[in-house]
């Protein structure tokens, strides 16, 4: 259970735009500034004067900041301004799955900003597909090929983990699906074959060949 309390009405207690800081118990210092500062510093820091400046400085990371039980919306509330200054951190794509995590990012800095740092790449698609963000974030599955260009293993990864199975590509551009690298033999492998992939995508002739799929 986190230690976190906030006290409404105390000066040191709210960040320049109002909103109520965390006031951290004595175990979460701890657990935010392990192999940081010493531990009788950290039980020294003025509460005022826990801020992301203070965390960039001493090189604390995702990992402290998640063993202390910050949320995202504590962590807007010391000074994290943007998604991008979650990655600053070293949270990522994976942090995402989970519930609660996923859920404050979107409250602190919207889900458009969310996905424009957190889905960047490949790795992030594969990351994301089948989890909870999926709905949170609104993120289709041509958003998430479209991550993919190139990289057929991970864009397999993501259909793997994307259901209906077999019936995941409906909305997706057939250019999007090239891009990725992916052909019959594992499209097939997959329960996409030529019939359905026309169906869901409206992949033209000369699309479905590039495939690899032949008309008979």
């Amino acid at each position: 259970m986190s230690c976190v309390r906030t006290m409404e009405g105390a000066g040191d207690t709210s960040s320049p735009d109002g909103r109520i800081r965390p006031t951290l118990c004595a175990r979460q210092r701890l657990a935010l500034f392990r192999d940081a500062i010493a531990p009788e510093k950290a039980l020294e820091i003025l509460e005022s004067e826990i801020n992301i400046d203070l965390i960039k400085q001493h090189g604390v990371a995702a990992p402290n900041i998640r063993s202390a039980k910050l949320t995202v919306l504590d962590l807007k509330s010391i000074g994290v301004s943007s998604a991008l200054g979650l990655r600053e951190l070293e949270f990522d794509s994976l942090d995402l799955c989970n519930p609660a995590f996923c859920s404050s990012a979107i409250a602190a800095f919207g889900a458009k900003d969310i996905t424009r740092s957190f889905l960047i790449d490949a790795g992030d698609a594969v990351a994301l597909a089948g989890s909870v963000a999926i709905h949170s974030l609104q993120l289709t599955t041509q958003k998430l090929l479209e991550s993919c260009a190139g990289c057929p293993e991970q864009a397999k990864a993501v259909l793997q983990q994307t259901h209906p199975h077999g019936g995941a590509l409906s909305g997706v551009s057939p250019v999007v699906l090239l891009d990725t690298g992916l052909r019959a033999a594992t499209l097939c492998e997959l329960g996409y074959f030529m019939n359905n992939i026309i169906t869901q995508t409206q992949a033209s002739d000369e699309q479905t060949r590039k495939l690899g799929f032949r008309f008979r």
